[in-house]
C-alpha cells in the first residue's frame, strides 16, 4: 500500500513538473531579417517562454520587448504580466551561461546584447501572469553584424624586436647614404 502511495506521488510531482515546463521555439540562423514573438496565456500563472537561435557570424543582437494589460468595465486586470524579464544565454538550452537581462514593461523597452560571437543561444521570457485571463507580451530581436574586437595588442617583447629591427635597418639605410655621399 505505502509503495502504490509513493508512486502516485511520484507520477503526480512529475506531472506538475511537466505542466510547468518553459514553452519552447526554434527560430533557426538569426541574421538582419530577425524574429518576434507575441505570446499569451489564457490563465494566471508562471510564463516561462524559450526561444533558441544560433548565430553565424560575430553580431550585436537589437532587442525589443513589451506586455499589454486590459481591464474590464467593472475595472478587474483581465491581462498582465508582473516581473516580466527577457534573458539571453549562450550555448544549448538548459546548459547555457547568462549573457545578460532586462525587465520591461508595458512601454517598448529596447536593449542591446554587444559583441556576441558565433554559436547557439537561447531567449528566456519569465514573469507571472497576474490577469484573470492571463497576460500578453510582445518582443522581437535582430541580429547586426558589429565592429570585430580589436587585434591583440603586442607585447613588450615583440614590440621591443620590432623597434630594434627598425633601428637596423635604419642604421643600414644611414650608412649607405654617407658610403654614396663620400664617393
Amino acid at each position: 500500500m505505502q509503495f502504490k502511495t509513493a508512486l502516485i506521488s511520484a507520477l503526480l510531482a512529475t506531472a506538475g513538473f511537466s505542466a510547468s515546463a518553459a514553452t519552447t521555439t526554434d527560430w533557426g540562423v538569426l541574421g538582419p531579417a530577425g524574429a518576434e514573438a507575441r505570446a499569451y496565456t489564457t490563465s494566471p500563472g508562471v510564463v516561462d517562454d524559450v526561444y533558441t537561435f544560433s548565430l553565424g557570424d560575430y553580431s550585436d543582437v537589437d532587442s525589443t520587448a513589451n506586455y499589454y494589460t486590459a481591464t474590464s468595465l467593472s475595472h478587474v486586470t483581465t491581462v498582465n504580466l508582473d516581473d516580466a524579464t527577457l534573458s539571453l544565454y549562450s550555448g544549448a538550452y538548459g546548459a547555457g551561461t547568462a549573457v545578460g537581462s532586462y525587465a520591461f514593461g508595458t512601454s517598448m523597452t529596447d536593449y542591446t546584447f554587444s559583441g556576441l560571437t558565433a554559436g547557439q543561444y537561447y531567449f528566456e521570457v519569465t514573469g507571472n501572469a497576474t490577469g484573470t485571463l492571463g497576460s500578453d507580451y510582445y518582443f522581437n530581436v535582430v541580429a547586426n553584424a558589429a565592429t570585430p574586437p580589436l587585434a591583440a595588442v603586442p607585447e613588450p617583447e615583440n614590440a621591443a624586436l620590432l623597434f630594434a629591427g627598425l633601428g637596423m635597418a635604419g642604421l643600414a639605410a644611414l650608412r649607405r647614404k654617407r658610403a654614396n655621399a663620400a664617393k
